[in-house]
């Protein structure tokens, strides 16, 4: 059957591309080699066009396909719901081969150099991108998402392993990236499933099932996880279609989730907010109709309005692992069959509404941050603890988050440094145990956390300075790098010197700037990342504890020689 499929799948994107791919690279090319590059760098715009759910015009427009394209045919960056795509592409016309090992691996390669920002090695179709991709992956909330699409069947175990050591080195500190692969089998089926927005219908079986029968039909009830990976499977993120926020990438509320899979799969249910599911009509069948133990419910056009990172947890933690047997969600599914169409809309927008409760909400429950803010108050300085819209940072006022930032890289602990880098709301998450305590307790006088606020704040206008100055790996190691380089910069100063009522702020300013601390502290990250992580992803490396504790040993040591 594989050249039928290649063929249907042939007809299908040639349908859908035809005067839209842009060949002006090969007007010199014969017939048959520039049908191929129109058909490759066709099924490199449908990857965009089926998984970043774009028009075909801008998918068309991704592709970045040529010389000295590193491999990388297509990028694309959705702003809205923070997803870096990034393409390659193999047309097989017999659908039997597979991508070359060699380009695998260039692929890779290629990844790599973008996320260090390394434009000089691309071509000119991906520099044209620069600042857009430089917004992505210096966007922490960011979303890679690495798509492998080919007309072959199988993939080697080579290349596989290759995907995977990939990987595992990405998302070593935390998951970032995410690897798609689009075989012919799953390009079919995406044809066979309609890809240009026929409504998702689906059977759902509801565990203890309830219902709500005015103003308009609901039923309410568990599902199980298995369910679930199978819906983000067969429909991935064409599940969330009206949804306001849609699958917003690694968040601390989706590691939350993965960590309950993980550990406690039992207490799933009591755990996790739930799913809420719109669909035009909802029709129960037979089974199960003798009591509510158990209901299968027929919903015709459906779509999640909320819940959207509770579905993309459980559906990517299902392609790694397979026991999601003893967890169960609780979901509701609202039909709107007798209902007008901005009740739907009224639906999605109160579903995601709520304000959510964050581990910085707790922070302002601590005697610690109380005393601290009215020590500054008499010395006629603001401290807001408390989240707000807006964020107050004047010569005279400051927040938590800049509190936390500037006691982290003062405090000598590594440790805390990364974990700032990685995920600042963990610093909060218990402010009766450590590491919040090792940052707010009765040692921290108002006095000493202003000093070091002041200071940080010298600090960072420096390493804005190399930023600006900077271009690909070496702005990314300013970028990226800055708290490392923050916590060089406190312990060359040292901080207890910060605890002194007398202390002259413009006499360490002044000292920083005369002996170029920032730039020296910097240089010396910037060398011994290339001595010894040259093919690192600096993004993800400074979230990776164990390299930079070995970072900072190594340069402290080079310091003394």
């Amino acid at each position: 059957m594989s050249i039928i499929h290649v063929t249907q799948i042939k007809n299908y994107i040639t349908n859908l591309f035809e005067g839209k791919i842009d060949l002006t690279d090969q007007s010199e090319a014969v017939a048959d080699q520039k049908m191929n590059f129109f058909l490759t760098r066709s099924l490199t715009a449908y990857a965009i066009h089926y998984l970043g759910q774009v028009n075909p015009e801008l998918a068309a427009a991704s592709i970045t396909d040529g010389s000295d394209d590193n491999g990388i045919d297509a990028i694309h960056y959705d702003e809205r719901n923070k997803t870096l795509y990034i393409v390659q592409s193999k047309w097989i016309h017999d659908g039997n081969s597979e991508p070359s090992n060699g380009d695998v691996k260039k692929f890779l390669t290629g990844i790599r150099d973008l996320f260090n920002l390394r434009f000089d090695v691309f071509n000119e179709k991906v520099r044209k991108l620069k600042d857009k991709i430089t917004q992505a992956v210096l966007d922490a909330n960011t979303n890679f998402e690495i798509i492998l699409v080919y007309t072959g069947l199988q993939l080697s175990e080579h290349s596989t392993r290759d995907i995977e050591d990939f990987l595992n080195d990405v998302n070593d500190a935390s998951e970032v990236c995410s690897v798609t692969v689009l075989n012919q089998a799953k390009l079919h089926e995406s044809l066979r499933a309609g890809v240009t927005g026929d409504p998702i219908n689906i059977q759902i079986g509801l565990k203890e099932w309830g219902k709500k029968s005015s103003p308009f039909e609901a039923f309410y009830g568990q599902v199980n996880a298995n369910q679930i990976a199978e819906w983000w499977g067969n429909h991935g993120k064409k599940l969330f279609a009206k949804n306001l926020r849609e699958l917003i990438g690694e968040t601390d509320i989706n590691k939350d989730i993965r960590k309950t899979l993980e550990e406690e799969p039992e207490k799933f249910w009591y755990f996790n907010n739930g799913i809420t599911i719109v669909c035009k009509s909802i029709k129960k069948s037979a089974l199960g109709a003798g009591d509510n133990a158990f209901g299968n419910f027929v919903c015709e056009d459906i779509s999640v309005v909320n819940g959207a990172q509770t579905v993309g947890t459980i559906g990517r933690y299902s392609i790694e692992k397979n026991d999601l047997d003893n967890v169960y969600v609780p979901v509701r599914i609202i039909s709107l069959e007798e209902a007008n169409e901005e009740f739907g809309k009224d639906i999605t927008k109160n579903n995601n509404k709520q304000n959510k409760i964050e581990n910085r909400d707790f922070v302002s429950l601590d005697p610690q941050q109380n005393r601290i803010q009215t020590e500054l108050a008499i010395e006629g300085i603001k401290y807001n603890v408390m989240r707000s819209e807006v964020t107050i940072r004047e010569d005279k006022a400051f927040d938590l988050v800049e509190s936390t930032t500037a006691l982290a890289c003062a405090s000598g602990r590594v440790p805390l440094v990364v974990q700032l880098k990685r995920e600042v709301g963990k610093l909060w998450e218990n402010i009766e145990k450590a590491p919040y305590i090792q940052i707010f307790n009765p040692g921290v006088s108002g006095l000493y956390l202003w000093n070091c606020v002041q200071l940080q704040r010298i600090i960072e206008k420096e390493i804005q300075g190399i930023s600006n100055k900077s271009d690909g790996r070496d702005y990314s190691v300013a970028v990226h790098g800055n708290r490392i380089i923050s916590h060089l910069v406190f312990q060359e100063i040292d901080p207890n010197k910060l605890r002194n009522p007398n202390f002259n702020l413009d006499e360490v300013s002044e000292h920083i700037c005369a002996n170029n601390l920032v730039q020296k502290n910097y240089d010396y990250l910037n060398q011994f990342l290339n001595d010894y992580y040259p093919n690192a992803v600096i993004p993800t490396l400074f979230k990776n504890l164990s390299k930079c504790q070995d970072l900072v040993k190594k340069i402290n040591v080079a310091k003394l020689s």
